[in-house]
């Protein structure tokens, strides 16, 4: 039996690549075209940020939920037109954002799995940056060591003459 292209097409066929998902610090290798998400269950990394996929949509690439964020978006096929068109959707930089149900691997790549979609919240000025309030600041001065003492009185002394 011989392969179309020669013993060329075959080695591309038989490559590994390097599949590195950076929380939680695995590293596994994949042949060429391998499904991101499936790398991602062999491995026994949940690509799911809740509930371990329940509500998913089982790698259709309906729901989202399977969302990841690489490095290099050269190193995956291109999106397909269903992941373009969630993609689109989404206010945050889609050219690193990719489904993983939908992305074949095409070379070593670098996953973050459950990126944060809408960083901006932690930039608000109600979490971050806010004012310290009086009781908050009255709390600060309170040192546990160099309080007042129970029972003194104005002449700390705590008995009456």
């Amino acid at each position: 039996m011989t392969l179309p292209g020669g013993p060329a097409n075959f080695a591309s066929i038989m490559a590994t690549h390097r599949v590195h998902f950076r929380k939680e610090d695995v590293t596994v290798r994949v042949a060429t075209g391998t499904n991101l998400r499936q790398a991602c269950l062999d491995a026994g990394i949940d690509p799911y940020p809740a509930l371990g996929g329940l509500l998913s949509c089982r790698g259709k690439g309906f729901c989202g939920t399977c969302a990841v964020e690489v490095d290099e978006a050269e190193v995956l096929a291109p999106a397909s037109k269903r992941e373009q068109k969630y993609l689109k959707k989404l206010k945050h930089d889609t050219q690193l954002v990719r489904l993983s149900c939908q992305a074949h691997v095409q070379g070593d790549v670098i996953v973050t799995t459950n990126p944060d979609m809408k960083p901006a919240w932690r930039s608000h000025g109600f979490y971050s940056g806010r004012p310290m309030r009086s009781w908050q600041v009255a709390n600060l001065d309170l040192d546990p060591v160099d309080g007042p003492e129970v029972g003194s009185g104005p002449s700390g002394s705590g008995t009456k003459n």
